[in-house]
């Protein structure tokens, strides 16, 4: 990918990736054409490849984008939670991103085609040995964001006490993912905040938390 010097040239690519992540999670990755790409974002196929050498090479800035995007809404979703960034307690402040999560999907609810990564990790983790690891990698930095929330709970609650918070901060990653699929799929709002609760219970009683 070239550098981008100019504002022109930075729009020009976020449409882009914009245009291929509604493409990629509506048609899927395989089914999207890179002329689908030039008419979503209504450009030339001259101004496409001054961006991105190959449709390869767009999936994995889409990725990479829409984490980085995450990251951000997630941050902002947070600071306008007073309560969670007034709380030192670790496992109050897991619990807050589990809600925060809720919030960034509610604000999404509307959009089609599900998430990005899910659809992706789908359709390509048996195809393609470059995506599946990027698409691997994309959970284990969800995973990351619990695991030293978990670290620090059992330091408070359990000190001493061996819990394999890595593969905790995984589960709770799969509740996560599998119950927004499951929320979607059955048009149930309600559902992914019942897992979500369930899963703040099962965390509370692994770290021996009295309520």
């Amino acid at each position: 990918m070239h550098k981008l010097k100019q504002p022109r040239a930075l729009e020009t690519r976020n449409r882009i990736l914009a245009g291929a992540a509604r493409l990629f999670a509506l048609k899927g990755y395989h089914d999207t054409k890179l002329e689908d790409v030039f008419s979503r974002a209504n450009v030339t196929t001259g101004a496409f490849f001054h961006h991105f050498t190959s449709k390869e090479d767009l999936g994995f800035a889409v990725i990479n984008n829409h984490m980085e995007k995450r990251r951000l809404d997630l941050q902002l979703i947070e600071e306008s939670m007073q309560a969670s960034r007034m709380d030192a307690d670790p496992l109050h402040r897991l619990m807050s991103r589990l809600d925060a999560i809720q919030e960034m999907v509610r604000k999404r609810e509307k959009s089609k085609g599900g998430c990005i990564i899910g659809n992706l990790s789908t359709s390509l983790s048996d195809t393609h040995a470059g995506f599946r690891r990027r698409l691997a990698e994309c959970f284990d930095e969800m995973a990351l964001e619990f695991k030293p929330y978990l670290d620090a709970a059992v330091e408070k609650y359990r000190p001493g006490h061996y819990l394999d918070t890595w593969s905790l901060a995984r589960y709770v990653v799969g509740i996560v993912e599998g119950s927004i699929m499951l929320a979607r799929t059955r048009r149930d709002k309600d559902m992914m905040k019942q897992n979500f609760d369930l899963v703040k219970e099962h965390i509370k009683w692994l770290v021996h938390v009295k309520n």
